[in-house]
C-alpha cells in the first residue's frame, strides 16, 4: 500500500509539473475617451519634440466596451514623451503609468508606454500647431487582477497663435489600427492626379456646342 501511495503521489506532482501555467487575465476589449483633458506644455525641435503633463494632473473619462461602467470616473497624467517631427517615424519609449484612471472597484488601471508614431506633425511657429501621435503600450489593474493588455493611446493636440493647446485622447483595447500615413511620393501623385482632373474640366468648359 506505502508503494502505490507513494507513486500515487509521484504522478499527482508530475501532472502538476506537465500542465501548463495559466494564462494572464486579460483586459477586455474597449475604448476610452478622456474628457475635458489637460492643458500639456509641448515643445517642438529640428529633429525631435516632446509633450509633457504636469504631475498629478487630472481629467474625466467616457469608456465602451470594457470600461462602459467607467463614465464620468477620475483618472490622472504624468511624464514627458518624446517623439519626432517626422511623420511615420516610431521612437521607442520607457514611460511607466503615463495614465491612470479608476476601475470604479477600488483599485486603477495604469497605462504604460513603449513607443511613440508620430502621424501628423504641421508646426508654424506664432501661427499653428497640430500634431497627433500614436502611443503603443500596455495597461493592466492588479486590483482587478488583469495582468499587461497590449494597449494604445491616440494623442492629438492642437494650438492657434500663442493660444494654450487643446487635447484628445483615446485609449483602446486591443491597439487601434495604425492610420495609413501617406509617403511623399503618393502625395506628389495625388497632387498630379488632382491637376489633371482640374484641366480635363477646364477643357470640357471650353468646348463650343453649335446646332445646325
Amino acid at each position: 500500500m506505502r508503494v502505490v501511495a507513494a507513486l500515487s503521489t509521484c504522478l499527482v506532482a508530475v501532472a502538476f509539473a506537465a500542465a501548463p501555467a495559466q494564462a494572464t487575465t486579460q483586459i477586455g476589449d474597449g475604448t476610452l475617451s478622456l474628457v475635458g483633458l489637460f492643458t500639456p506644455t509641448v515643445t517642438t525641435g529640428a529633429s525631435t519634440g516632446s509633450f509633457k503633463v504636469v504631475s498629478g494632473t487630472t481629467f474625466q473619462i467616457s469608456g465602451t466596451g470594457s470600461f462602459a461602467g467607467l463614465f464620468g470616473a477620475n483618472g490622472t497624467a504624468n511624464g514627458l514623451v518624446s517623439f519626432s517631427n517626422t511623420v511615420g517615424s516610431t521612437v521607442a519609449e520607457s514611460l511607466a503609468s503615463f495614465l491612470t484612471f479608476a476601475d470604479g472597484a477600488g483599485g486603477n488601471y495604469d497605462f504604460s508606454v513603449t513607443s511613440v508614431k508620430t502621424l501628423n506633425y504641421s508646426v508654424t511657429p506664432g501661427v499653428s500647431t497640430a500634431i497627433s501621435l500614436y502611443l503603443l503600450g500596455s495597461t493592466l489593474d492588479s486590483n482587478l487582477g488583469f495582468g499587461a493588455t497590449p494597449t494604445s493611446l491616440t494623442l492629438s493636440f492642437n494650438s492657434t497663435g500663442n493660444s494654450p493647446f487643446s487635447t484628445s485622447a483615446t485609449l483602446s483595447v486591443p491597439p487601434a489600427p495604425i492610420p495609413s500615413v501617406p509617403e511623399t511620393a503618393t502625395w506628389g501623385m495625388m497632387l498630379m492626379g488632382f491637376g489633371a482632373m482640374g484641366a480635363a474640366l477646364r477643357r470640357r468648359r471650353s468646348v463650343n456646342v453649335t446646332f445646325a
